[in-house]
């Protein structure tokens, strides 16, 4: 599961780099959380997003409720952008539309995963108390 989300979030990292100017951003997209230009710029959230989950490494040590968050916010941005465009995500052929249904679907098979996890460790935990 963790393999697949860091492969899934490869897709919406370019889309942001596409969407951002690094030319327009004195820091080059590497967000400063106290830099004044990072707090006034209306692309923070995903410039932050882009520097937190740059290298495939540290998204390999990452938690898996970090990645599952970024994928959630990937998942909302592509979409938006999506929307944007005027598509409609379930019927739409293009790039970014498959992604988002199958981001999605992935979302549904890790809550799903984590949901069963979740009960075996709850009966687990009943039955060595009893």
């Amino acid at each position: 599961m963790r393999r697949r989300i860091i492969e899934a979030l490869t897709y919406p990292r370019m889309v942001l780099l596409a969407n951002l100017n690094t030319d327009e951003c004195p820091d080059q997209l590497n967000f400063n959380p106290i830099g004044d230009e990072c707090r006034v710029c209306d692309r923070s959230t995903e410039c932050h997003w882009l520097t937190s989950n740059d290298e495939f490494k540290v998204l390999a040590q990452a938690p898996m409720n970090s990645l599952y968050e970024s994928l959630q916010f990937c998942i909302d941005y592509v979409d938006a952008q999506c929307a944007r465009e005027k598509h409609n995500v379930r019927r739409c052929p293009c790039e970014s539309c498959r992604w988002v249904r199958n981001a999605r679907q992935l979302e549904s098979d890790y809550r799903h995963k984590s949901r069963s996890h979740r009960r075996q460790i709850s009966t687990y935990t009943v039955s060595r108390l009893a």
